[in-house]
């Protein structure tokens, strides 16, 4: 056993991770490929951008807000760049992302697989099951004393932000499934609910930023709400709670982060990483 920052780790091959490393990297490019074929219409013909505001709901931002993708794989890029440099097959930090980002991988090709094919109840239970995968990395390899900047910075925060994004699209696919299947037995109406959903992200937002010190998760929330106020700016009710949402997980972010430290677990409780 080897313990790293209070943690338990199982030792593992150097040979099963070298092929864990070139895994990810394989799964990296088949990702990148897969989203690039959706979105240039290659899968099904059509596009995933066409076919999203084809059934587009309250809660579906601007189509700019979506460049965010372009932030997340380059940041995944460098956790696939670092992870594969040869002094860090046995770094504790990738050890127990594990095989987390390869099954992710999978569900990601997945998701933009069966949502080109405009199977919408199907691409969001995929999406949940890609969100449960990114819950679990988070766990892994949240903030920690014992991470050196550059495992912060090529690991944690890529999958913060990843993270944090597909919360926020969890929350979009959800709406879009129900205006597809023009479910309208609801006891509000879906403006008054994409308000409501507005609220419950920021306030989701300064829970995780308390709780898991998840800072990213109300810049990505700001980032969709603006977006969302942008594109629906003639409805009140959706644009003035999405900017005030907005404001506020800006605004009480910082202050949640200095006023409310993060409880330290006991150092009698170590936690294990199996």
């Amino acid at each position: 056993m080897t313990t790293v920052t209070g943690e338990t780790l199982r030792p593992l091959s150097r040979a099963a991770d070298r092929m864990r490393q070139v895994v990810n990297v394989l799964t990296f490019i088949a990702v990148i490929a897969a989203n690039g074929m959706a979105g240039a219409g290659a899968i099904s013909g059509e596009s995933i951008g066409v076919i999203a505001n084809r059934y587009s709901s309250y809660f579906l931002p601007a189509d700019y807000v979506f460049a965010i993708w372009i932030l997340i794989y380059l940041m995944l890029l460098v956790f696939t760049a670092y992870q594969a440099l040869p002094g860090s097959q046995d770094r504790p930090v990738l050890r127990r992302v594990g095989w987390w980002w390869a099954i992710n991988g999978v569900l990601n090709i997945a998701w933009v697989t069966t949502f080109s094919f405009g199977l919408f109840g199907s691409s969001l239970i995929v999406m949940l099951a890609l969100l449960g995968t990114l819950v679990i990395i988070h766990r892994r390899v949240a903030l920690d004393a014992g991470w050196t900047w550059p495992e912060r910075l090529a690991v944690t925060y890529p999958f913060d932000l990843y993270f944090s994004w597909i919360c926020i699209a969890v929350i979009v696919n959800t709406f879009q499934f129900v205006t597809y299947m023009e479910w309208s037995r609801l006891a509000l109406d879906q403006p008054v609910w994409a308000a409501g959903m507005a609220v419950l992200a920021t306030s989701v937002g300064l829970f995780l930023v308390w709780r898991r010190r998840l800072w990213i998760f109300p810049l990505v929330v700001a980032w969709a709400l603006v977006g969302i106020a942008l594109r629906f700016g003639e409805i009140a009710v959706i644009a003035r709670t999405s900017w005030v949402m907005a404001v506020a997980g800006l605004v009480f972010t910082p202050v949640v982060l200095h006023r409310f430290p993060l409880l330290k677990p006991s150092a009698t409780s170590p936690r294990r990483v199996i």
